[in-house]
């Protein structure tokens, strides 16, 4: 590792992947240590503690998806389009992440996923708001009151995000976002956004 800088974020990604396979709680510095090969002492000096880790994992993670979002958001395509880009983003962050992840991070650290949360909602207000007002002029969302539609998708989020939930009925987080994703949409596109969305789904399946 050449820099501080390099050295730092190579501990931030190979621990974000460490701690999502297999939980944060039981998940020991030990291990860490071990899988980047460099001493503990290493990984302190960047990060006071365990906690302090997990929370500029946490900041990471909310860096990172903000640029993908941004991204697709900003694109120069039609709102339809962003719609299967973003559920495709969700479906692959989500997809790396275990029951244990969210389970630790609810009951151990309780703090910094209240903070993932009002992220969370605070971003889905934001671009929701951009995205819906571009459906509309486009004419592939109904005219319906949009803070409606975004305090379902908050509520259902909330809902789903449940280790109980998930586990009792057998849903990856990514599979349960898909469906509420996909309900959703169906309660807002218009039939020509709905023809136009089931097409874009095929050409990225195909992909």
């Amino acid at each position: 590792m050449k820099d501080d800088k390099t050295e730092k974020e190579k501990i931030l990604v190979v621990a974000d992947k460490l701690f999502r396979e297999n939980g944060l709680y039981k998940t020991s510095m030990d291990e860490l240590a071990a899988l980047l090969q460099i001493s503990k002492k290493t990984i302190y000096k960047h990060f006071s503690s365990k906690d302090n880790l997990v929370l500029e994992i946490t900041k990471f993670w909310m860096n990172g998806s903000t640029k993908r979002v941004d991204k697709i958001i900003h694109s120069k395509t039609d709102v339809v389009t962003k719609f299967v880009m973003l559920l495709e983003d969700y479906s692959n962050d989500l997809s790396k992440v275990s029951d244990k992840w969210i389970r630790d991070f609810q009951v151990h650290y309780p703090d910094i996923w209240q903070t993932v949360e009002k992220f969370r909602e605070e971003k889905i207000f934001y671009y929701a708001r951009k995205i819906f007002n571009q459906g509309l002029k486009e004419k592939y969302v109904m005219d319906i009151p949009i803070d409606i539609v975004i305090t379902s998708h908050v509520a259902s989020m909330h809902a789903i995000a449940n280790p109980k939930f998930l586990m009792e009925n057998k849903f990856s987080m990514s599979e349960a976002l898909k469906y509420v994703f996909e309900m959703q949409l169906n309660g807002i596109l218009t039939d020509k956004g709905r023809t136009k969305y089931y097409n874009q789904k095929k050409k990225h399946i195909k992909k």
